[in-house]
């Protein structure tokens, strides 16, 4: 399954472009990373590293093909809900936001299958850990798709009406949260390309429970 809507694009270092059309688990794995409990905290880890980054130079100096951006790689795969417990053992992450509101659009949710059962499937886990006040989804009240929802639909990748989005809030506001209070929130996710059970754990990960 794809990751998310992140990791769909290009990845750009000064040595470098990796063109990455939509990274997979697989393709994170045979690079020696796991995606499911990768946090970029590591990345900027290795980045840091001068030993690796002697040893890439090296690599691609010595070799006739594409060079390697071990470091540009790793935050193709890497999830930024997740904590390396080793560089923040106080798990920082954890309860960073108070509110969370997933907006999806009716007429292109079936393109978006991961999604659709989430809704269907988890809610109820969510809501039952973090509380009915902290999570809802909601039905985008957008209209029809642009140019660029027509391109993506062409693709195979979804469109008319955009993406679901995963928007958190740092503090209440009176009514709720809806859509067009995007401006205001603390991070807004494009979930084209997430897998369920990622976003399950993020919201478990980065909301309060009940």
């Amino acid at each position: 399954m794809m990751r998310s809507a992140a990791k769909i694009a290009l990845v750009l270092t000064s040595a470098y472009q990796i063109a990455i059309a939509a990274v997979t688990d697989e393709w994170c794995m045979e690079r020696g990373f796991d995606p499911s409990n990768l946090s970029c905290d590591t990345c900027t880890l290795l980045e840091e590293s001068t030993t690796l980054q002697s040893l890439q130079k090296k690599k691609n100096a010595a070799s006739g093909g594409d060079p390697i951006d071990i470091f540009a790689e790793c935050r193709a795969c890497c999830q930024a809900y997740k904590v390396n417990p080793i560089l923040r053992p106080d798990g920082g992450l954890r309860g960073k936001y108070k509110y969370a509101l997933l907006t999806y659009n009716a007429n292109s949710l079936e393109s978006y299958g991961e999604i659709r059962d989430f809704i269907e499937r988890d809610m109820d886990d969510i809501l039952s850990f973090k509380g009915n006040h902290r999570f809802r989804a909601a039905k985008s009240e957008g209209g029809g798709g642009s140019g660029n929802d027509m391109m993506m639909m062409m693709m195979g990748m979804g469109g008319f009406g955009g993406p679901p989005k995963l928007m958190f809030f740092e503090k209440q506001k009176k009514g709720g949260w809806k859509e067009e209070d995007e401006g205001d929130a603390g991070e807004v996710i494009d979930l084209r390309g997430w897998k369920r059970e990622d976003v399950k754990d993020m919201l478990l990960t980065l909301l309060p429970n009940a």
